[in-house]
């Protein structure tokens, strides 16, 4: 898969990885464009800079439209701390924030020629397999994974998770992968088309993950069903998250 001209949007840009990905995809010739919360972020490259904040997903559908592959790659990660302030931060930030954003992205995936453009790449994080030390960390990035994975049944477009062991960052300074090298990981297995894009040091994680995604996809499959309906996300169509 070329990515040479395709526009291509980051949350968490501001972040280690983020601005990782932005350098990476636009060595491969992409149209980057960062999206962040901070508003004081800069970036080294010229780069069209979006600024959002969870709970105002919405606002970004327009620009949605014409952006050919959404990299939700945003998150945070509060250690220890289990005070309800930090559950709902976690829960907001690393799952229903990144849920919403899918969902805006994939209510523009309208003509028959977007699906074969339009992509999804979630950063679940190796937290949906292994303990992150960190538990508010690990039960947010795994009800988007098991999110993911359900969306996935009857998603419009391609929808790719990655899943990263643990890279040097400003959420993991002990980190032992570089994220340029991370970055290029990925890129190169999107390239090649993989869907589950498994970039870690931990052995395990090549064989538990795959089981894992193909059970529970299973089990999702078996025990849910699709009910078409417009999505409440389209305009006109229940309330904007604003």
């Amino acid at each position: 898969m070329s990515l040479q001209g395709k526009v291509i949007a980051i949350t968490g840009a501001a972040g280690t990885m983020g601005r990782a990905l932005i350098d990476e995809l636009a060595r491969q010739g992409a149209k980057p464009i960062a999206i962040t919360t901070s508003l004081n972020a800069r970036f080294d490259r010229a780069v069209e800079v979006l600024f959002w904040r969870p709970g105002a997903e919405m606002d970004l559908r327009d620009r949605f439209q014409k952006i050919d592959i959404l990299v939700i790659n945003h998150g945070v990660n509060l250690r220890g701390d289990r005070r309800p302030a930090a559950i709902e931060k976690s829960l907001q930030v690393n799952a229903l924030s990144a849920w919403s954003l899918a969902e805006v992205f994939l209510s523009t995936v309208a003509t028959a020629t977007d699906p074969a453009s339009k992509e999804i790449w979630v950063n679940t994080s190796e937290a949906e397999v292994s303990p992150a030390f960190s538990p508010l960390y690990e039960v947010s990035k795994r009800l988007l994974g098991d999110l993911i994975t359900l969306r996935r049944l009857d998603a419009p477009c391609v929808i790719r998770k990655i899943i990263l062991g643990p890279f040097k960052s400003n959420l993991n300074p002990i980190g032992v992968m570089s994220a340029n090298w991370v970055a290029w990981a990925v890129v190169s297995l999107a390239q090649y088309n993989v869907r589950n894009i498994i970039v870690t040091i931990n052995p395990l994680t090549y064989l538990t993950f795959p089981l894992k995604e193909i059970a529970q996809s299973l089990y999702f499959r078996l025990f849910s069903r699709s009910t078409p309906q417009p999505s409440a996300l389209t305009p006109g169509r229940g309330e904007s998250q604003k």
